[in-house]
C-alpha cells in the first residue's frame, strides 16, 4: 500500500526543478571594473572627452560549457526609443576571462552606432543631463554563426545570433554627465555678434 501511494505521488507531483539546476545559474556570473563600480560614474579617460579608450573588464562564474564570450555595451536615450549601441565584440575565447584597457587583438568587432570604426565607441553625448549605459558581457554554448561581414554586424546582428545559445549574462552599469561641458560648447560655439558700424558723420555745409 505504501509503495502504491509512493508511486501515486510521484505520478502528480513531478519534481520542481529548481534555480539552481539550470546551466545558467548554476554559477554567479559577474562582470566588474577595476575603474569603476556599478552604477558610479565613469572616468572621462573612457569617454569621448578623454583618451576614449574602453575601460578594462573582468569576469568570473562564467557557467560550465561556455564556449566562447559576446559583449555589448549600449543605452537607452529616452524612454521607449530604440537602444544606441557604442561596442559590439564577439568570438571572445572561453580561455579569457579580462579585457585590458585600450584592449587590441581580442575577438572581433562589430560596428557602432556614432561612426565608421569597428571599435569601442566612447560616451560623448551632445545632451545635457545623466546618461546610463550598461556592458552585458554574455557567456554562450558555442560561436555564434554570423555570416555577415563585421562592419554589419550590429547589436541587433549579434543578440539575435546568441539568442539560443546564451548560458549566462552580467551586466554592469555606469553612468556619465556632460552638462556642464555641453553648457560650455554651447558659450564656445555660439555666433559672435557682429560690431554695430560707427555712425555716419554728419554732413558740415560749406560757407
Amino acid at each position: 500500500m505504501t509503495r502504491l501511494i509512493l508511486c501515486f505521488a510521484l505520478t502528480v507531483c513531478p519534481r520542481v526543478i529548481g534555480a539552481s539546476d539550470s546551466p545558467a545559474a548554476s554559477t554567479r556570473f559577474i562582470l566588474t571594473s577595476s575603474a569603476f563600480t556599478e552604477g558610479s560614474a565613469i572616468p572621462r579617460e573612457f569617454t569621448g572627452d578623454g583618451a576614449g579608450v574602453n575601460p578594462p573588464l573582468e569576469w568570473k562564474g562564467a557557467p560550465q560549457g561556455t564556449k566562447s564570450f559576446a559583449l555589448i555595451m549600449h543605452h537607452f536615450p529616452h524612454e521607449g526609443e530604440s537602444a544606441r549601441w557604442y561596442w559590439v565584440l564577439y568570438h571572445i575565447p572561453a580561455t579569457i576571462t579580462k579585457l585590458p584597457k585600450a584592449v587590441k587583438g581580442i575577438g572581433v568587432n562589430g560596428n557602432n552606432c556614432v561612426g565608421p570604426d569597428l571599435v569601442y565607441a566612447p560616451p560623448h553625448s551632445k545632451g545635457p543631463g545623466v546618461k546610463k549605459y550598461t556592458i552585458t558581457i554574455y557567456a554562450l554554448s558555442s560561436l555564434p554563426k554570423i555570416t555577415l561581414a563585421p562592419e554589419k554586424v550590429s547589436r541587433d546582428v549579434l543578440l539575435s545570433a546568441i539568442k539560443d545559445i546564451t548560458l549566462a549574462k552580467a551586466e554592469l552599469n555606469f553612468t556619465y554627465d556632460r552638462t556642464d561641458l555641453v553648457s560650455h560648447e554651447k558659450v564656445k560655439d555660439a555666433p559672435m555678434a557682429k560690431p554695430e558700424p560707427p555712425p555716419k558723420p554728419e554732413s558740415i555745409p560749406f560757407e
